[in-house]
């Protein structure tokens, strides 16, 4: 294995630190006042499309392609990168949920005549 071969593990794994950065700023999901369940409701959106993806690998749907990853397997044809791209899409879909949110909040308490 050469370290071009965990290129894209890596960029998963910044690009899932970068959400944890806006996360943890905006106090949206994991470092929120309920962050047990924030983790419950990311895991479990990555648990129902991993278990998605194990029942069309084994449809024969789709099975493992080329490229720079690892070559780790979590199950045939599942490569170790899709668990962390299936994290990353279930987080930055939970982020922008709770900045859309927050925003239309904060417009519905302008709209009303708050100040924030």
């Amino acid at each position: 294995m050469s370290w071009t071969d965990l290129v894209y593990l890596g960029l998963l794994l910044g690009a899932l630190g970068c959400m944890a950065l806006i996360d943890h700023r905006a106090r949206l999901l994991l470092f929120s006042a309920h962050p047990v369940r924030g983790a419950a409701v990311l895991l479990t959106g990555t648990a129902v499309f991993l278990a998605w993806d194990v029942v069309a690998i084994g449809a024969d749907y789709y099975e493992r392609g080329g490229g720079a990853m690892t070559g780790i397997e979590l199950a045939p044809h599942l490569p170790l990168e899709e668990l962390f791209f299936i994290l990353f899409l279930c987080y930055v879909t939970l982020v922008l949920h709770g900045l859309t949110a927050r925003w239309a909040a904060a417009r519905a308490r302008r709209a009303r005549g708050g100040t924030r």
